[in-house]
This record gives C-alpha cells, sequence and structure tokens, in this order.
C-alpha cells in the first residue's frame, strides 16, 4: 500500500515543523483545482487552513491526511524523519486528505464531508480509505445525515453518454468523474447543481456606464447606499448578519433538507476577523432603506492578496419587500466599480449560483458572467452509506 491515513496535526503557526500538514494539504487542493478546473483559482491557502482548524466555535472540523508510507508512524507525528544528511527533518508527502465538517449552531444532524486526492496519486484507493474514515468521525459526532460537494470545470452536452441530470432538471455533471464515482458508490444521492461562473476582467463597456443608471432609476429616492472596505461598522453589524440569514431562507435548495441558519452580529464579526487574519480584503456595498432605517440588501467581493488574479463575488442578497427595484442589480454594479478602482490587476471573478436561482443568475448574465463548470451536492442518511474501501 505504500501509504497510511494520519491525524493532520493542528500548529498555531506555519513556523512549526509540523505545518507540514497544512501545506501538503493546500498543494494538494491546487493540484486537484489544476486537474479538475484548469485554474488553481479558489485552493486554499495554508495559513487558512491553520486559521480554520484554530477557532471552532461555529464549524467543529476534523482533518486526516494520507501520507507517504516512508516515515514511521512516529516520525509523522513529529513532523518528519532525519533527511539523509542528518540535517533538516523531511516533511512527511501529503497523497490525499479528508475533511469533516459539524456546524455547531444549526443543521446539528449534518456531518458535510470532503475528500482530495494527489491527481498523481489517484487510482491507488487512498480516496475510499479516506472516504471511510471521514464516515466514521461523522458518525462519532452523532450526526445522522451527510452531505459532500464535488466539483468539476465544465458542464457535460446533453448528449453526453455519460452526463447525469439533477433531480430538478436543471445543471448536469460528468458521471466518471472520481469524486462523483466515490460518493455514488458510497451511497450518496444527487440532490443539485450549482453552476460556477466567471467574469473576466474588464468587464464589457456597457456593463456599468449602462446597468448601474438603470438600476438607480428603478430603485428611486427612497434607497441610500453605502459602501465599506475590509470591515463593517458596528452598527450596521446586526442588519448585515440579518441579511446573510435571511439569504439560508430564501436561497434554493431543492433536494437538500437544510434549516436556515442563524446570524447575529457576533457571527458576521467573528466571520469578518478570520478572513482578515489570513489577510483577505472586501469591498462590500449595502443599501438602506431610508424611511426605516434598516439594510434591505448587500453583495462583497471578498480578495486574496496571495491570489491576485481573481476574486470571489460572496453573498448577494435583497430583503423579499424590497424586492423588485432591481437593488441586486444595483449592488453589484456599483461593488464591481468599487472592486476595479480598489485592485485594478485582478484578471477574472468567481461567482457561484443555484442553477434553481433563475433570478439571480439572470443578473450575472446581464453583467457578462458566463458558466465555468460549478459543483455537484449529494446528500445521504449516514445509515445508508457504505464503505467504499474495501
Amino acid at each position: 500500500m505504500h501509504w497510511r491515513i494520519v491525524e493532520a496535526p493542528h500548529v498555531d503557526s506555519l513556523d512549526h515543523p509540523d505545518s507540514w500538514a497544512y501545506r501538503g494539504i493546500a498543494e494538494v487542493e491546487r493540484r486537484v483545482a489544476l486537474a479538475d478546473r484548469g485554474l488553481p483559482d479558489g485552493a486554499p491557502t495554508p495559513d487558512a487552513l491553520r486559521a480554520a482548524m484554530a477557532d471552532q466555535r461555529y464549524q467543529r472540523r476534523h482533518r486526516v491526511v494520507a501520507v507517504d508510507d516512508g516515515l514511521a508512524a512516529d516520525d509523522v507525528s513529529t513532523g518528519g524523519s532525519a533527511s539523509s544528511d542528518g540535517g533538516t527533518p523531511e516533511a512527511p508527502q501529503v497523497l490525499g486528505h479528508g475533511l469533516v465538517i459539524c456546524d455547531t449552531h444549526d443543521n446539528l444532524d449534518l456531518a458535510f464531508v470532503h475528500v482530495a486526492v494527489h491527481p498523481d496519486h489517484r487510482g491507488r484507493g487512498i480516496g475510499p480509505a479516506l472516504a471511510d474514515v471521514v464516515v466514521d468521525r461523522a458518525r462519532a459526532e452523532g450526526r445522522t445525515r451527510l452531505m459532500a460537494e464535488v466539483e468539476f470545470g465544465a458542464e457535460p452536452p446533453a448528449d453526453a453518454p455519460d452526463a447525469v441530470v439533477a433531480p430538478t432538471g436543471n445543471g448536469r455533471i460528468a458521471g466518471d468523474l472520481p469524486g462523483l464515482r466515490l460518493a455514488r458508490t458510497a451511497g450518496l444521492d444527487l440532490k443539485m447543481i450549482a453552476r460556477r461562473s466567471v467574469l473576466d476582467l474588464p468587464p464589457p463597456d456597457d456593463v456599468v456606464t449602462r446597468l448601474e443608471p438603470e438600476a438607480r432609476a428603478a430603485a428611486g429616492p427612497e434607497y441610500r447606499l453605502h459602501v465599506w472596505h475590509d470591515d463593517l461598522p458596528d452598527e450596521w453589524l446586526a442588519g448585515y448578519a440579518a441579511l446573510i440569514e435571511r439569504l439560508t431562507i430564501d436561497e434554493p435548495n431543492p433536494g437538500l433538507d437544510l434549516e436556515p441558519e442563524h446570524w447575529d452580529a457576533e457571527r458576521l464579526r467573528f466571520e469578518i476577523e478570520q478572513g482578515r487574519s489570513v489577510g483577505h480584503q472586501f469591498v462590500t456595498t449595502c443599501v438602506e432603506h431610508e424611511p426605516s432605517g434598516e439594510l434591505v440588501a448587500a453583495t462583497l467581493l471578498d480578495h486574496d492578496p496571495q491570489h491576485p488574479a481573481y476574486s470571489e463575488q460572496e453573498t448577494t442578497v435583497v430583503m423579499p419587500e424590497h424586492r423588485g427595484h432591481r437593488l441586486g442589480l444595483l449592488v453589484k454594479c456599483v461593488n464591481l466599480r468599487k472592486h476595479a478602482a480598489r485592485w485594478p490587476g485582478v484578471e477574472r471573478i468567481w461567482t457561484w449560483n443555484n442553477e434553481d436561482n433563475p433570478y439571480m443568475l439572470a443578473i450575472n448574465i446581464a453583467m457578462g458572467f458566463r458558466p465555468a463548470g460549478g459543483s455537484a451536492l449529494l446528500e445521504a442518511d449516514l445509515a445508508d452509506v457504505r464503505s467504499v474501501s474495501g
């Protein structure tokens, strides 16, 4: 077999000898992104992995890694064996990793699992072994439902012989993808597909100059815009948290058994500080309904200077009673303009939308976003999940 699965050691600093695990996981994710999606965009940095494990008040996480068996178990746990010349210890080689995430405030019956194997080491049984380990960890957590996600770089043609169509009829994925085969073999069922879209920058000349004035005119005089960089004023945290919570209520997730998440100012402050601690920057545009003084719409663009070529389009939401005024389009146009002024060298923006959310998809298409793959969401009762490692 020549490999083994061990706990990923947690360290408080990447200067620690045992940071090999976070560095190895990040490299596996980078190579998987290149192989499966064509670009390394979206792969986590070692420091982001470390930060997510450091404070688990909202999500409890377990990480395991498959490492080359050239090192003894004791060597793996302490950062590696001595090098051949007696100098600096050699870091174990990470061949794949597994992750379990259990929310601590919402969806307390659910565990999200993720498995990734370095493309050069697929076909060696590493993925199935990691899958069985993370499923066992989910059971040990007392969870009764399992969810997994499989990303892909391009949607197959409708007439592709191996295309798998989402139960809703919206979205397709190639049936021969290793991650999809593994999940379905374990007994997880495809529930829905989310579309990944990309906007190449700069956008078409008329996107902002034409669409923003149209949206402002439709919004009318009762709405006031706020733009913030890298933080939110304390007095607006609760209002913005209410918008995020509303999104978890309204976002279409057909087939997935998800309950809405509770968001408040404390949870939002935690998320902001988590991102800032690893260098992330953001620009967000919000809409205040002046007669009520409430935030009623928002959007956010997240940028990591360690990955200067792209940014991520995050939450876009409008409160139900204020829809129909083109506020979603307005905040996205303004935010795009502010993003261009702050990070002129960014080449592309990525965003995600459920294939069953035609309204937001229509806005993105109008702004110049084009489909660029997506992800399949799969789910099962843990009692029905099977071992896949033999």
